[in-house]
């Protein structure tokens, strides 16, 4: 068995290796600008990619949480010239393959046992309202390419699997921000309606993160695939389909990022994409409502205190630097567009007859603010926060996007 201090004693060389290597490593990739050597050089500076092999052996039932990003960054090619930690990743790769051993593609005759034996979730019987839920779910498994049932909790993989997929044909087929999409939702996703106290560790911790949100009422069955297998069943629940449109009047077009994001935090580059495009769809839809209420001067009037001297100041800025003239909304924090939303008297005068409950729509919100910051930091995300993104980005463009035409 790995010891956990093996993988302390890992993450400590690679801080010793890259200090006594600096100079010789930034020499070398800048004679050669590959994005393996970009990505390696990455890998050894950022703490939260240490952790993250760190908390294999800490939590081996949460392997889960790390499997998403482990799995990209393994594909990448980080660690094939990584041989100054080349012992102690083989290690970590034994855990992660005994996790994926677990995992086994069914037959159609067990598939169908399993759907017929298994218990319906919230959402999965909301679904059942509309669609004959067990050739629907069987359909989907049928359709599955890749290994996805854990041998070992059949009935949790089956449970799991079912509530994903009805996840997807709910939001397809009921307005998102009706009250019993939303309770449905929060029994599979959690309780988000309350203001969070973010603890500062599950910025770089993947597994205190899961943890935490375990605590809000998540069920991480929902999530616990190997990475292919996750792609491919949110591909197929519809969840994973083409990113927003992008509203270029309201915001810059969406920035390419550097090689090592391209090669080494793909699942990061792809939710920055998708929530920059939110955010421009976003503006625009609280831009048309609140200027057909108040006129093209709200947000002098209409934004909670201090938001529109900050948005000024950002304006002003970026007007001195040749940055584009963008309309003042387009420099708001993504924090800012639920404050607008849920401010009482906006609420009561424009937005109560286009969402359901101002809970529901700060529960949307707070449920993607652990992914947004860690986009702004170039962090690894695990596929909780994924399938947050995509369950969240899909809820709030189906309102925006309709209401906005």
């Amino acid at each position: 068995m790995t010891d956990i201090s093996d993988l302390n004693l890992f993450s400590r060389r690679v801080l010793e290796e890259t200090e006594r290597n600096r100079d010789l490593m930034k020499s070398a990739a800048e004679a050669m600008e590959s994005p393996l050597v970009k990505a390696t050089r990455a890998m050894e500076s950022n703490s939260s990619i240490q952790r993250m092999l760190a908390d294999v052996e800490r939590h081996r039932k949460m392997v889960n949480s790390i499997e998403g990003p482990l799995a990209e960054l393994r594909a990448s090619g980080i660690f094939e010239d990584a041989s100054k930690w080349q012992g102690e990743f083989e290690r970590t790769q034994k855990l992660m393959a005994d996790y994926h051993s677990r995992f086994i593609l069914p037959d159609l005759t067990r598939i169908t046992k399993l759907t017929e034996e298994s218990s319906l979730g919230r959402v999965a019987q909301l679904a059942k309202q509309f669609s004959e839920q067990n050739s629907d779910i069987q359909r989907a498994m049928e359709a599955m390419q890749t290994p996805w049932l854990d041998a070992q909790r059949a009935f949790d993989s089956v449970r799991g699997f079912s509530e994903l997929q009805s996840i997807g044909r709910v939001l397809d087929r009921i307005p998102a921000f009706e009250d019993k999409v939303s309770i449905a939702l929060r029994e599979s996703l959690g309780d988000w309606r309350d203001a969070i106290s973010w603890p500062k560790n599950i910025s770089t911790d993947l597994v205190a993160r899961s943890e935490f949100y375990v605590d809000l009422g998540f069920d991480s069955d929902l999530t616990d695939f190997p990475a292919p297998a996750f792609q491919e069943s949110v591909s197929i629940a519809g969840l994973r389909r083409e990113p927003p449109p992008l509203i270029v009047g309201y915001g810059p077009p969406v920035a390419h990022t550097d090689d090592i994001d391209e090669e080494a935090l793909v699942r990061t580059n792809m939710a920055h994409d998708w929530l920059q495009r939110l955010e421009t769809n976003l503006r625009q839809f609280i831009d048309l409502h609140m200027t057909r209420a108040f006129g093209s001067d709200w947000p002098k009037h209409r934004l909670p205190n201090k938001l529109y001297e900050e948005w000024m100041e950002k304006k002003e800025k970026a007007a001195s630097a040749g940055r584009g003239d963008w309309p003042l909304i387009a420099f708001a924090d993504f924090t800012d567009y639920e404050k607008i939303i849920c401010k009482k008297d906006n609420w009561r005068e424009v937005f109560s007859r286009l969402f359901s409950r101002p809970e529901n729509v700060r529960e949307s919100f707070q449920r993607l603010h652990m992914i947004r910051l860690d986009t702004m930091h170039a962090r690894p995300i695990g596929q909780d926060d994924e399938l947050l993104l995509y369950v969240e980005v899909k809820r709030l463009i189906k309102v925006v996007v309709r209401l906005s035409n």
